[in-house]
């Protein structure tokens, strides 16, 4: 079974309804991971950037209006589709290549900064994902990557995360859920960090891949914003948690 062909029409179906945020292209949402950025970031420098799984282009564009170059690139055709569309209506500029996260079409130390966004869960070969990342980046360059822990095969969080479906079945999500594991059932096993992507897998993912002052940042602040827009019913069984892991070109 091609992976790859299977994730790509699935983000094709999925390109007309995702956001990549609770509210989608919300202000305050933005400006939350703007100043979450900013901190980890040389103040005033004007960085390249590459968006890697860049979807709708949530980060791709965050980073633009920050006042850097930015670049996205997806496997998702349709997915390329809506970030230019939300570039145009935003009125910003930044460039969109269709390719493979693993496999990247650029030249070696071509970036300040990699950045990703809940990505690293569907990589056939998240290892050579990284390099290749850290094989595009500049000397000093960073990698961010922002994950969730999704689908931890945990009692306690497999049972909230089914009364949680079973919640969103009775808010018109239903038909969702079911392409989504109709298309992932069959390639799960093939997925390594599928079910056990954390902070601390990715941090040892990082370390091994030959990047150095790794960290961790649980995105407090965010959390704290998309729970508040949460429904009660979706705050009281939420189940996930986000997070951040950088780490640094020697």
């Amino acid at each position: 079974m091609d992976c790859k062909e299977v994730i790509t029409n699935y983000w094709n179906f999925r390109s007309s309804t995702y956001t990549n945020g609770v509210n989608g292209f919300d202000e305050e949402e933005r400006t939350i991971w703007k100043q979450t950025f900013e901190k980890s970031l040389a103040s005033g420098k004007r960085l390249k950037v590459l968006d890697v799984g860049t979807g709708t282009g949530f980060l791709a564009l965050l980073f633009a209006e920050m006042g850097h170059e930015v670049t996205g690139i997806d496997l998702s055709e349709g997915m390329l589709e809506k970030a230019k569309h939300n570039a145009d209506n935003m009125g910003i500029e930044i460039d969109l290549f269709h390719g493979d996260a693993e496999n990247l079409p650029f030249e070696d130390c071509s970036f300040d900064l990699v950045v990703n966004k809940y990505l690293l869960w569907a990589l056939e070969e998240p290892s050579r994902a990284v390099c290749e990342w850290k094989r595009v980046l500049k000397p000093g360059g960073m990698i961010f990557s922002i994950d969730g822990n999704w689908f931890d095969s945990r009692p306690d969080r497999y049972i909230k995360r089914m009364l949680s479906e079973l919640v969103e079945s009775f808010e018109n999500k239903k038909q969702y859920n079911r392409i989504f594991k109709n298309s992932y059932a069959p390639i799960r096993n093939f997925l390594p960090l599928y079910e056990k992507i954390n902070p601390e897998s990715i941090s040892l993912l990082f370390s091994e891949t030959g990047l150095v002052n790794t960290a961790i940042n649980s995105l407090l602040e965010v959390q704290k914003f998309q729970r508040n827009k949460y429904p009660f019913s979706q705050r009281l069984l939420e189940n996930n948690s986000i997070f951040l892991i950088s780490g640094q070109k020697i």
